[in-house]
C-alpha cells in the first residue's frame, strides 16, 4: 500500500485518498470545461443569429436604395450611421465572447 507522510503536518496520505482527490479534481475540471464549451456554443449561435438579422436588413436596404435615389450627402450620412451601428454590434459581440478587437 502506497503511503506518503507529510513531515510538516504529520498527515498520512494513502493511495485511495490520492485517487479520491484526483477524481474530484477530474470531475471539477470536466464540469468547468462543459460549462465553458456551452458558453462558446451559445455565443456562436447568438452571433450567427445577429449576422442573419443584419443580412436581412442589408437586403432590405438594397431594395430601398434601388427604389429611391439618394443624394451624396444622404448616402454619406447613411453609410456613417451604418458603420457606427456595425461598430457597436462588433463591440457588443466582443464583450460577449471576450475577444479583443482593434479600434480604428
Amino acid at each position: 500500500m502506497a503511503e506518503t507522510v507529510n513531515k510538516e503536518s504529520g498527515l498520512k496520505i494513502t493511495g485511495p485518498l490520492l485517487r479520491l482527490v484526483a477524481m474530484i479534481f477530474g470531475i471539477a475540471a470536466a464540469y468547468f470545461l462543459t460549462i465553458q464549451s456551452l458558453r462558446i456554443e451559445l455565443a456562436a449561435k447568438a452571433e450567427s443569429a445577429i449576422v442573419e438579422q443584419l443580412d436581412k436588413k442589408l437586403n432590405n436596404i438594397e431594395v430601398i436604395l434601388k427604389e429611391t435615389v439618394l443624394s451624396k450627402e444622404q448616402f454619406y450620412k447613411f453609410s456613417t450611421d451604418l458603420e457606427t451601428r456595425l461598430a457597436r454590434i462588433e463591440y457588443h459581440l466582443s464583450e460577449i465572447t471576450g475577444e479583443k478587437i482593434d479600434k480604428p
